[in-house]
């Protein structure tokens, strides 16, 4: 399954506090590059301290280039790069 291939990649390569991976293809069912049994569009959530200092366009470049095989099967994928900061302020209540 490229989930598990994704997530496997991932944790290898950032050693997540965090990670979350879900296949959102059933929601793009007759949008473009839909493929049927799904693993057309991915929400990806991964917490690194391998992202402190970073910039997102940086954080985002680091995982594409670690997936690289994989998105080349892949027509979508909605990625959160954090900090281990980032996550702990988006997590703290205003």
């Amino acid at each position: 399954m490229l989930k598990t291939v994704i997530e496997a990649k991932l944790i290898e390569a950032f050693s997540p506090l965090s990670l979350k991976v879900v296949d959102e293809s059933h929601l793009h069912v007759g949008h473009g590059n839909y493929k049927p049994g799904g693993e057309s569009h991915f929400n990806v959530t991964i917490v690194s301290a391998a992202f402190c200092g970073l910039s997102r366009l940086q954080r985002h470049q680091r995982v594409y280039a670690c997936l690289k095989d994989e998105l080349k099967r892949v027509h979508a994928l909605s990625l959160k790069a954090l900090s281990p900061e980032d996550a702990a302020e988006a997590t703290v209540p205003e």
